[in-house]
């Protein structure tokens, strides 16, 4: 049950990082503070696309990945929740309305291998698993794909935020935000699939 609520945790300050600042380097910051938290409970996803290339690799089984990804949606739930109290509004995610959804669709499967592959190999690897700064190179990973990808997809790469958060949104003001669950839904998950692959590739 532990590494259930420590993934809870975590998306939840993740979310709320997302929520009440939109900032980058924020972001990215208390997911490196939040790896260091949950990496030797849960793994430390918060990311159901993370959650289920580790199912993928067999890392996790299938049980413990819908736990996880229960988890990480009810807990960007409550952060939006917690957002709406603290600020009066709702906050929700969607792509811009410059782009179109092929373009936001390569760009959410693309950043969302390099995260993917990212957490695989630093968690995985055995080179680099011992190495102490793991959690400063996922967030300054994500950070940087925040950046690259924000104008174009809105760089969510995140399933169980996209969920949680259009959840809060139509309940609270019948947003219409669910509508983007399946881009930030199924295109994370294949980015995912392919970083698993990869990571078997180069690693086995």
């Amino acid at each position: 049950m532990r590494k259930y609520v420590m993934e809870a945790i975590g998306t939840f300050f993740l979310t709320l990082a997302m929520g009440l600042t939109g900032d980058a380097f924020g972001i990215g910051l208390m997911l490196a503070a939040l790896v260091y938290a949950g990496m030797h409970v849960s793994g430390a996803h918060y990311n159901p696309a993370v959650s289920f290339a580790y199912f993928i690799r067999r890392k996790i089984s299938f049980n413990t990945f819908s736990g996880y990804f229960t988890s990480q949606s009810l807990g960007a739930f409550a952060a939006a929740g917690v957002i709406l109290f603290i600020s009066g509004e709702v906050f929700y995610v969607e792509p811009p309305a410059s782009t179109d959804i092929y373009q936001q669709g390569i760009v959410e499967l693309l950043l969302s291998f390099v995260l993917v592959l990212t957490y695989l190999s630093v968690s995985s690897s055995k080179v680099l698993a011992s190495n102490k700064a793991y959690g400063l190179a996922i967030g300054l990973i994500l950070t940087g794909l925040i950046i690259l990808g924000e104008s174009i997809s809105g760089s969510v790469f995140n399933p169980g935020i996209s969920i949680g958060v259009s959840a809060l949104d139509f309940l609270a003001i019948q947003g219409k935000s669910f509508q983007s669950i399946p881009l930030y839904t199924l295109t994370p998950i294949a980015g995912a699939s392919l970083a698993a692959l990869a990571h078997q590739y180069f690693n086995d």
